[in-house]
């Protein structure tokens, strides 16, 4: 025999709870007559988004209905046979850039090549389960249609506020109730499933294999979300569904408040598999979620948590779970200390890349001075020897001015004997011609002249 547990809990962010915000998460869960539903709502923070914590109500609860509604009028199995993913539409070709310019694949930056990876995939998927695609985007467009008529009809009751149409700032009255939707509805013979934005969706099997049936949207990224407030929000929408025959063990939807705090894939796989256990030992999953998320999201991100999810678990399975679970745990506790013990090792090897770089800079540094030093060193030695020619040339001047000075001090001692001799000379003739007059004007010009 086997026993379905359902269950969900949305809790108010320890940050909410500080500043007075209410929940803006609102989750779901419904099990009846061998059909079962999960919904999880996260209403998006910010001032734009004012009431955000009734469009994420409104989202669920129409959710829930038209799944319900679904369930009821499709028949056994709608997906008979196929089994199928697909991501969101891309809202642009990839190949080519703003200005209009094509792209290579192969010049393209991380992100550009995730965008052209999801578009491609999109590409290739819409030609499959053509029938059922169309069926899945007329639940999701009726979905879509329900919640803006909702919210209109609660904004014509509740009319904007001066300071709330301010907040709004001229957009569309969705923004006000902007949130994400996660959806599962599974009867015993399929499942589908369909998000918008991010928190996560996560199927495990009897073997605590875990996987997601609902591929990644690149548009969801650090703070940044799609949502149903969105202008194109049918073509944001991702989904999957199955009817061959393939049903999980147990189901996981959660806002990404949850993410945020548990942090790891890891650690969100091990607290799914506690709730496991938790069922197994037909423990009230409720009760020790409302204890447990409160102190999670003090410890985390505090952030609104939601959680629903579903565990389908057959009597006679319980003592082989608790076997798979402590092989699970194993395994993950070595594969911890595998991550625990690489991280060190690439701690390692981060610091010698660090000190690599530095000492490259350094060496580089070295060879700068080096060169530098040796340029000083020519320039030294260049001034050196021009130095030394100076100091040749200075003793060279020096030697020639000492010769200079001796020869005039020679020089000088001939001319002034000479001017003796000359001076004897006249006399003589001055006291031979001493009647002359002309003759002695001369003479006495000559000796001024000297």
């Amino acid at each position: 025999m086997e026993c379905i547990n359902v269950f969900n809990k949305s809790i108010r962010g320890a940050s909410h709870l500080a500043n007075g915000k209410p929940c803006q998460d609102y989750s779901i869960s419904f099990s009846e007559n061998g059909v079962q539903i999960l919904v999880v709502c996260d209403g998006h923070g910010g001032e734009t988004y004012f009431r955000s914590d009734i469009g994420a109500k409104l989202a669920a609860e129409i959710t829930l209905d038209i799944l319900k509604g679904f369930s009821n009028s499709m028949g056994a199995n709608p997906f008979s046979e196929c089994s199928f993913s697909i991501t969101a539409k891309p809202r642009k070709n990839p190949f080519v850039d703003s200005e209009g310019n094509r792209l290579r694949y192969e010049d393209m930056n991380e992100s550009q090549k995730g965008y052209a990876k999801q578009a491609q995939a999109y590409t290739e998927a819409s030609s499959k389960c053509v029938k059922e695609q169309k069926l899945m985007n007329e639940l999701l467009r009726q979905i879509y249609n329900q919640w803006k008529n909702e919210i209109s009809i609660h904004c014509d009751s509740h009319p904007f506020s001066s300071s709330e149409l301010s907040k709004l700032n001229g957009k569309n009255i969705e923004k006000a109730y902007g949130c994400t939707l996660l959806a599962y509805l599974q009867t015993e013979s399929y499942w589908l499933s369909f998000q918008i934005g991010d928190g996560k969706i996560l199927f495990c099997n009897k073997n605590l294999s875990w996987s997601s049936p609902i591929q990644e949207d690149c548009n969801c990224f650090l703070n940044y979300t799609t949502s149903l407030c969105d202008n194109y929000a049918i073509d944001e929408f991702r989904y999957a569904f199955c009817g061959n025959g393939f049903l999980p063990f147990s189901v996981f939807l959660c806002s990404d408040g949850l993410e945020g705090s548990l942090r790891t894939e890891a650690n969100i796989q091990d607290f799914y598999e506690q709730i496991i256990e938790l069922c197994a030992d037909e423990e009230d999953v409720n009760a020790e979620l409302a204890d447990y998320l409160p102190k999670l999201s003090e410890m985390g991100n505090k952030d609104d948590i939601s959680i629903s999810g579903a565990v389908y678990m057959k009597k006679s399975n319980i003592d082989g779970f608790s076997k798979s679970l402590d092989i699970q745990r194993k395994k993950r506790a070595i594969q911890n200390e595998k991550i625990s013990k690489k991280n060190e090792l690439d701690k390692i090897s981060t610091k010698i890349e660090t000190l690599e770089v530095k000492l490259s800079k350094y060496i580089e540094t070295r060879s700068s001075l080096k060169s530098a030093i040796d340029n000083f060193r020519r320039s030294i030695q260049s001034k050196e020897k021009e130095f030394t020619d100076n100091e040749d040339i200075i003793s060279s001047i020096q030697k020639d001015i000492r010769e200079l000075q001796e020869e005039l001090k020679r020089k000088e001692k001939d001319f002034n004997e000479w001017v003796f001799t000359v001076k004897n000379e006249i006399a003589s003739l001055e006291e031979e011609n001493i009647d002359d007059e002309r003759s002695e004007d001369s003479i006495m010009s000559f000796f001024k002249f000297w």
